[in-house]
């Protein structure tokens, strides 16, 4: 990263876009344009606080094209993380076999002190993953609600809610929020039909007033309005670049989930002390939204060429996502166009860094879903026009390499929020020609993972490994 910027000026950068002596300079990529103060002050307290060069759309219409009336609900345990999924794909036999490979692999490189994989990172991954908290569909503990007070429950405009919601749920731990409402869209094409945990039970819709978690079922209640609030959890980038084989990389990996396991809770206590309910995990990895859809749906980024990785206009692909339900109303954000999915359609990175070869490196997008070793592929739902990313091998090939998160470690928004990189983001999003060449660029100064993995525990890190001030303006902070 040092050659980059000992040798690139952000003229010099200019003069390569070609925008130096043109009607396009520099100023007008790194500046927004207001007419007057009423378009200044326009925006709904609601709404996300973006940077000026990412435009806001129609409210589920994301960038990536999406058919709703070919997608169904969801089955949590088709996924490649499931060995029932894997199994059917490829038989127990291959699965058992990949395992061996896998765990002789790690005791292997443990032993022989291999950087990334040795004790002090098994170590550290150990950590990153330990959830500090109680999960639950209901919050487990016990809530001070307004009733118990003595006084009525929280009243607020849904745009006064959504800006009290995102407050706390970025002061408990995440980043950025964004908020949807729960339509009948939603409901049929969108919410889960089974739970991904192992009980595998059923979300359902009961004429109650709140919902509840029962022995086979899930339920929210059929008459009351719902609404959905998604959030990003940051991860180090520099700790994903030590991919692969890197437990360093598991570490920040996990991080998002025991962070996760912290926020839900406090939230979940939060609004039942307003007088609402929300309905959370049943584990960290089990949500009844999507949670990366949920994200694209409500504006905090966009899909890529990995269509299993989802990425933030700041903090890149290295984010956690995750979605909570509740039944205070809450202001919808929209989804938005920060050229990141168009910029994919060009780059081909993370295709070429994947060592199992399962993502596309087809040119183009497609509504066809191509077929896993012979079988239909129902990993995936149809509906959406993507590049589709064989989740099979990639879950269960990448612990033969001792683990993998190459496509995110290596991805091109996976950069710093100097200026010069400000200004590439601008220049993607609003000048979609140079997509090329600014793939090229970041291939030709070794933007991606590191080789020495050992370097990464010398560096000079924020807590968490991110800067978590990065998509705040103002700096009210």
């Amino acid at each position: 990263m040092s050659k980059f910027h000992s040798m690139v000026s952000r003229r010099d950068f200019m003069k390569g876009l070609g925008l130096v002596g043109t009607g396009v300079g520099v100023t007008s990529l790194v500046a927004p344009v207001y007419h007057d103060i009423d378009e200044l002050i326009a925006s709904p307290s609601a709404a996300q606080n973006h940077p000026w060069w990412i435009k806001e759309r129609e409210l589920e219409n994301p960038t990536v094209e999406v058919d709703w009336s070919l997608m169904y609900r969801s089955d949590g345990l088709w996924t490649g993380q499931q060995p029932s999924c894997t199994d059917y794909f490829i038989g127990k036999e291959e699965r058992l076999r990949r395992s061996k490979i896998a765990s002789d692999f790690s005791n292997n490189a443990l032993k022989n002190n291999t950087p990334g994989l040795d004790l002090k990172a098994s170590a550290l991954s150990g950590g990153g993953l330990q959830a500090t908290a109680l999960m639950g569909f209901i919050c487990p503990q016990k809530a001070a609600t307004p009733e118990s007070k003595g006084v009525p429950k929280y009243q607020g405009s849904p745009e006064e809610n959504s800006k009290i919601v995102r407050a706390a749920t970025i002061f408990y731990g995440a980043a950025q929020v964004g908020m949807g409402e729960i339509t009948d869209r939603i409901k049929a094409k969108l919410l889960r039909d089974k739970d991904k945990a192992p009980s595998n039970k059923k979300y359902v819709f009961e004429d109650v007033p709140v919902g509840y978690e029962g022995t086979d079922k899930l339920v929210f209640p059929a008459n009351v309005p719902l609404y959905d609030f998604a959030m990003n959890v940051p991860m180090s980038k520099e700790m994903y670049r030590t991919s692969p084989a890197s437990n360093i990389q598991g570490a920040a990996n996990g991080s998002r989930y025991s962070r996760f396991s912290l926020i839900q809770p406090r939230i979940q206590l939060f609004l039942a002390g307003l007088g609402y309910t929300c309905y959370g995990y049943t584990q960290v990895y089990n949500g009844a939204i999507p949670s990366a859809a949920a994200c694209n749906l409500q504006g905090l980024g966009e899909g890529g060429r990995n269509n299993g990785v989802f990425i933030n206009a700041e903090y890149g692909p290295c984010v956690g996502c995750f979605s909570l339900v509740t039944d205070l109303p809450l202001a919808p954000t929209n989804p938005i166009d920060a050229g990141i999915w168009r910029f994919c359609q060009t780059c081909h990175k993370c295709a070429n860094a994947c060592p199992t070869g399962s993502i596309s490196n087809d040119k183009e997008p497609s509504w066809e879903i191509p077929p896993i070793y012979g079988k239909a592929d129902n990993t995936h739902i149809p509906g959406r026009k993507e590049f589709w990313t064989n989740g099979i091998d990639c879950w269960n090939s990448k612990g033969m390499y001792g683990g993998c998160a190459n496509c995110m470690g290596t991805c091109t928004f996976n950069t710093s929020q100097s200026s010069i990189h400000q200004i590439v983001r601008a220049t993607l999003a609003t000048t979609p020609m140079f997509n090329s060449y600014l793939w090229n660029l970041d291939n030709t100064f070794s933007y991606g993972l590191h080789e020495d993995k050992d370097a990464w525990w010398h560096m000079s890190q924020p807590t968490y490994g991110f800067d978590s001030t990065i998509h705040v303006k103002g700096g009210n902070y």
